[in-house]
């Protein structure tokens, strides 16, 4: 990963001031509510400069806190999902400079590594390619997109084209999809863990998403307890 890219995108993400806030409200509710529903602590008021709000049914709180941390999460990948596509492409970059994965050798122009089988073209027609990018193309759809040039009546012009991963045939079979796959699992996982914009931008949807799924769970739980109870009574 190129270092200069790196700070620069730290940059940028630490100066968003709308997804520093959007993620810090986001944290904070979801700490919130895994506190409740962990500890079963119960908050009697809250002050709000103005008067005193005395909370007295902690079930409605507890729903209440649930819908504002769905609509934080929603607001907060609004915010975080151009970041997340830039993230991809730097760990796409290291990716693609893994010459066990994409080797483009300048001398006989020809591709070499596990992408070999999956670019069915040769470098001396497609020059474009020592330059190829790895990109998503939807949930588990991937294509490599390298520029090509096209001859018209007004001259030569280079266009983006792309081969998609997606398309299997006897040299590229979905095993091999499968390894890509794995390798792309390795890279993501090492840069989650030794790059911090990683955590920074996936941390509030772990916790967002914990305390919702607890917090469901234990609403059903009580659901059922009641019907029982009422049944019973």
């Amino acid at each position: 990963m190129d270092n200069l890219s790196l700070l620069a995108f730290r940059e940028r993400l630490d100066s968003n001031t709308g997804l520093v806030s959007k993620r810090r409200m986001l944290v904070t509710l979801s700490l919130l509510l895994l506190a409740i529903q962990f500890t079963g602590a119960v908050f009697k008021e809250a002050n709000t400069f103005i008067f005193k709000i005395e909370f007295t049914n902690q079930s409605g709180l507890s729903v209440f806190l649930l819908l504002a941390v769905v609509i934080l999460m929603i607001r907060y990948y609004s915010y975080a999902h151009e970041y997340h596509q830039e993230l991809f492409k730097l760990m796409a970059e290291r990716m693609m400079s893994d010459y066990k994965i994409f080797r483009f050798n300048h001398h006989t122009e020809e591709i070499s590594g596990l992408l070999r089988k999956g670019i069915d073209r040769f470098g001396g027609d497609d020059p474009g390619l020592q330059d190829a990018k790895y990109e998503t193309d939807g949930f588990l759809r991937r294509k490599i997109v390298y520029q090509k040039e096209y001859i018209g009546e007004e001259g030569s012009v280079l266009l983006d084209d792309d081969i998609s991963l997606n398309r299997y045939n006897e040299n590229w079979t979905r095993w091999d999809f499968f390894v890509l796959y794995s390798y792309e699992f390795r890279y993501r996982l090492e840069a989650f863990l030794k790059y911090r914009e990683n955590l920074d931008l996936w941390g509030p949807y772990f916790l967002g998403s914990t305390a919702i799924a607890l917090t469901l769970i234990k609403l059903d739980i009580e659901t059922i307890q009641n019907l029982w109870l009422a049944i019973t009574t």
